[in-house]
């Protein structure tokens, strides 16, 4: 697995000091990506009016239309990615996984990969201040800036972080498929209620990945070895198969 270089043995502590010398570093990088890109859009775009193919994806989308139960659907996505839903169950199942499953790693990365998906998403919307589409009525959830999004930052790091530790702990692939539906939800609800301009978009999902990379190398160096490698391999079949 990516980041495991020197994998700790079981019982040995975690490097705590270095563990947040490389999360801070992954904070700075995230950071770093978000404010580029907005700067970068806002010197080549319209920053506060969009571009062409902006205003233009938005029209398709708004046009297109969808039935009373995808209209419904689109309002209720939002909340999948929301640190007013999402925190509050990623501290309950952080507890969990520390009090009972004795695994203060998952549960410390849990809540920090949380906890910096919503530090990130306000303080640049207040620097970088971009008007949000007034192409048609906003609807749903939407406060202060447009860029960035914070639903495409929180998704991608937080569901496919989680995917990442289901595939290391148990094998499982799934949850890649599960992570994925829910990021792409996520993007085209936003989109749908016109609270985003796709740039807003690309820019949270950028965040995200690099928050999701420089968290998960941190962190996979000190989950435990003794983590089943088997769980990694597929199920041999029954001889004669």
């Amino acid at each position: 697995m990516v980041g495991r270089s020197e994998p700790l043995t079981h019982g040995d502590a975690p490097d705590w000091r270095r563990l947040a010398i490389e999360v801070g570093l992954a904070y700075v990088a995230a950071w770093t990506v978000g404010i580029a890109f907005g700067l970068i859009i806002a010197q080549i775009g319209v920053w506060h009016t969009g571009m062409p193919w902006e205003r233009g994806a938005l029209e398709v989308i708004h046009d297109w239309g969808l039935p009373e139960w995808g209209d419904r659907v689109m309002l209720a996505a939002p909340y999948t990615g929301t640190n007013l839903t999402m925190l509050p169950l990623a501290i309950a199942v952080a507890l969990f996984l520390w009090r009972v499953r004795h695994r203060l790693d998952l549960a410390v990365q849990l809540v920090v990969v949380s906890v910096g998906s919503l530090s990130l998403n306000p303080a640049m919307k207040f620097l970088l201040a971009r008007d949000r589409p007034a192409l048609y009525p906003r609807r749903g959830m939407f406060q202060w800036a447009s860029y960035p999004s914070g639903h495409s930052t929180l998704t991608v790091a937080l569901f496919f972080t989680v995917a990442l530790m289901l595939y290391r702990e148990r094998g499982w692939r799934w949850p890649f498929i599960a992570a994925m539906g829910i990021v792409t939800l996520n993007i085209y609800s936003r989109l749908y209620l016109g609270v985003h301009w796709p740039t807003d978009i690309i820019g949270g999902l950028l965040i995200g990945l690099t928050w999701l990379i420089g968290t998960w190398m941190a962190f996979d160096r000190v989950a435990p070895a003794h983590v089943s490698a088997a769980s990694r391999e597929p199920a041999e079949l029954p001889a004669g198969r």
